[in-house]
């Protein structure tokens, strides 16, 4: 059997049992085709489930090191063939895991940027329209990426709690609390924009122009979020800001206003490992050289 039609199997797998989405089966293919390239010059014509061994594998990372690809690059590639591998074995496809023996690259630790709680604040009350302060609103309070955004329908919404229902990766489908603060901004936009709405209708709209001049509405994008994000730090003075970063920014704020608790900050966020989420434990130069100066006090320590 061709080792092609068994990564077929697999992805078939991912999007019924994993409920992995179009793109994420995309990306899965994309990164096997790599490998079955590489497998098909070292083998010389069609590559067969017997040629998936540790010792194609390891050629398959030492080509792409003298390829000069970054470890992370390298990391991804492998960790692909490692879950293909994994998932052969438990259904009995392969005898062994042909990437049991192989090293990853080490992951780097990536701090992301994160823009200070005040200039948050400024970013919402910059925002002059209804509709943009509610988006942000959800994305600063309620840590939302800008794909469940935009996902969002007028329904999902409730005045006494937040969302209802946040289609999330993967289409897992969760709540989201919010604070007081973006309730109230979200039921602004719907009072004053959005009056008489249907639970179906899309949360967030966006106009254009159709043929004749009529104007018409459907859903927002993702990539008009990016825009609308953009526009308004390029008026706060921020160039560098992106959705995401509100994201980054809601888990660093709960994370010290709930006195560290991870779990909380992992949940609210919706992260499935809780690794991901100690990232915002990572302290910022400034922060850390606060901590450092409790040296200094009388208290703190022996004095000579």
């Amino acid at each position: 059997m061709r080792l092609s039609a068994l990564f077929e199997e697999f992805t078939q797998y991912l999007k019924v049992e994993r409920g992995a989405s179009h793109r994420s089966i995309d990306t899965y293919r994309r990164y096997f085709g790599y490998f079955q390239n590489f497998a098909k010059d070292q083998v010389g014509g069609s590559v067969l489930i017997a040629h998936f061994t540790s010792e194609l594998c390891r050629s398959y990372q030492y080509f792409m090191a003298s390829k000069e690809l970054q470890p992370g690059s390298i990391r991804i590639r492998l960790a692909v063939l490692g879950s293909f591998a994994k998932w052969a074995v438990k259904h009995s496809r392969l005898e062994k895991n042909p990437m049991e023996v192989i090293t990853l690259p080490a992951k780097r630790s990536r701090i992301p940027s994160v823009p200070k709680w005040e200039a948050v604040e400024q970013f919402l009350a910059r925002c002059s329209r209804h509709r943009d302060k509610a988006m942000l609103a959800l994305m600063v309070y309620g840590g939302l990426r800008r794909a469940e955004v935009v996902r969002l329908n007028v329904g999902d919404y409730q005045p006494q709690f937040g969302l209802r229902r946040v289609l999330g990766k993967g289409g897992h489908e969760t709540t989201v609390p919010l604070p007081d603060v973006a309730r109230a901004i979200v039921t602004e936009y719907l009072v004053k924009e959005r009056p008489g709405a249907a639970a179906s209708e899309p949360l967030f709209l966006v106009q254009y122009k159709w043929y004749g001049g009529e104007k018409k509405s459907r859903r927002m994008s993702g990539q008009r979020v990016w825009k609308i994000i953009k526009d308004l730090g390029k008026r706060v003075g921020v160039d560098t800001i992106h959705p995401h970063a509100f994201r980054h920014a809601c888990g660093v704020e709960l994370l010290k206003r709930s006195g560290g608790n991870l779990r909380a900050v992992q949940e609210h966020l919706r992260h499935a490992d809780i690794q991901t989420t100690t990232i915002y434990t990572r302290l910022a130069p400034q922060d850390l050289q606060k901590v450092v100066n409790l040296f200094d006090e009388k208290n703190g320590g022996a004095t000579h």
